[in-house]
């Protein structure tokens, strides 16, 4: 029988990983290992391989084996500090990539990672210091806590950049986006809500709401021809039917139906993709109002990165781009004013591994010992208005995260 050389014995791991056959990549190399083979890139790809199956602890082993061989690669020190996130070893995790950027500083991908790392163990400074870092890099100026925290804004008087951000997003509605080529009926139609609605099920079923108010609730279409299946396959005729509420307000003060500001509480407040579009100077007293419509509980998701697009004026649609733990103390300030509210606020962040981009999330809430799974695979949009495009949703083969709600 032929004998077949190293490099060739590598090249066909390789060929199974691209072909995502991960146990074989394993079998394969598991034993040159164990034979003792020196060489770091062998390590690095059986690493690689037992992350994709998920065996984390495996992973880590094969990593720490190839920084033996080779203490200065940046790939084994990344990939290090993605396996140990995923076992949840974040301050282990915060020390690799640490070493990775010590040798190799220029992926933005590894300061995201990092500035997740810092934020999920509350290291506030480091993590908004991360933050700054990587949005200057990109080219985008960091958000102030500090202007954010002593403004002196309202809705009275809000910010002359509020003023203008309304009206550049009412007339994105009614004209559109020809740069993006976003038609006017399908620009903000709704559909930043839909990864969420099992979620914001299951808190209106804990408080026993019976109204909600959707604020920035777009051109609202999420409320109208909606045919949605769960599970047990039992069929909902739109989003009230599902959620079992006796109504549904809308509010956004940029679209000219819903413009105008409600005059009570609701049970329910909820507002999806909306924070991160704020001006920092106004959005204490944006989200100090959100509370102060609340009688039972709010929902709020924050995404904490830029955005994949720019307004008309040039800038990233994403006036906020911070950490959890920016938005931390912003809340702060406001949600001891309101002690009978519950809150659930999803932080989402982008961040990646060998197997791509994904959604991890940071989540603030004072739902005591509740789990709540962030799983929007658990209810299918059979049909929809033509106009509503569902935006924001997670990729399903991304297992969903789920958290404990108490903080």
């Amino acid at each position: 029988m032929k004998k077949i050389s190293l490099k060739q014995v590598v090249q066909i791991a390789l060929e199974h990983y691209r072909l995502k056959q991960y146990k074989q990549v394993t079998q394969i190399l598991q034993p040159l290992i164990q034979h003792g083979v020196q060489d770091n890139d062998i390590y690095l790809l059986i690493g690689n391989a037992y992350h994709c199956l998920g065996q984390y602890q495996m992973a880590i082993r094969a990593y720490l084996g190839g920084l033996h061989i080779d203490p200065d690669s940046a790939d084994l020190y990344v990939n290090l500090g993605n396996a140990y996130i995923q076992r949840g070893s974040y301050y282990d995790a915060i020390d690799s990539y640490n070493s990775a950027i010590a040798i190799e500083s220029n992926d933005i991908a590894v300061h995201r990672n990092l500035m997740y790392a810092y934020s999920a163990t509350r290291q506030t400074q480091n993590a908004i210091q991360k933050c700054d870092e990587i949005l200057l890099a990109v080219g985008l100026p960091p958000n102030n806590l500090d202007i954010a925290l002593e403004s002196q804004y309202h809705r009275q008087n809000p910010s002359p950049v509020y003023l203008s951000l309304i009206d550049m997003y009412n007339k994105l509605h009614v004209n559109g986006d020809s740069e993006n080529k976003i038609d006017s009926q399908k620009m903000y139609a709704g559909g930043s809500i839909l990864p969420w609605i099992s979620t914001i099920k299951k808190l209106i079923t804990l408080t026993d709401s019976q109204t909600l108010l959707d604020y920035g609730s777009g051109k609202g279409l999420q409320y109208k021809d909606l045919l949605l299946e769960d599970k047990d396959q039992l069929k909902y005729r739109g989003l009230q039917d599902y959620w079992e509420v006796d109504a549904i307000y809308c509010y956004d003060p940029a679209y000219l139906p819903y413009q105008k500001l409600p005059q009570k509480q609701y049970d329910a407040v909820i507002s999806t993709d909306v924070m991160e579009h704020c001006h920092q100077e106004d959005i204490k007293w944006i989200i100090d109002e959100i509370f102060s419509l609340a009688g039972k509980f709010v929902f709020i998701n924050i995404a904490c990165y830029q955005a994949g697009k720019s307004l008309p004026n040039g800038e990233n649609a994403h006036c906020i781009i911070g950490p959890a733990v920016w938005w931390d103390q912003i809340f702060q300030l406001v949600v001891s004013s309101y002690p009978r509210v519950k809150y659930c606020i999803l932080l989402e962040y982008l961040w990646t591994d060998v197997e791509g981009e994904k959604r991890m999330f940071d989540i603030r809430s004072n739902f005591d010992s509740v789990r709540i799974e962030l799983d929007p695979s658990a209810i299918t949009i059979l049909e929809a208005d033509g106009d509503l495009v569902p935006v924001h949703l997670l990729p399903t083969e991304i297992p969903s995260y789920v958290a404990d709600m108490a903080e």
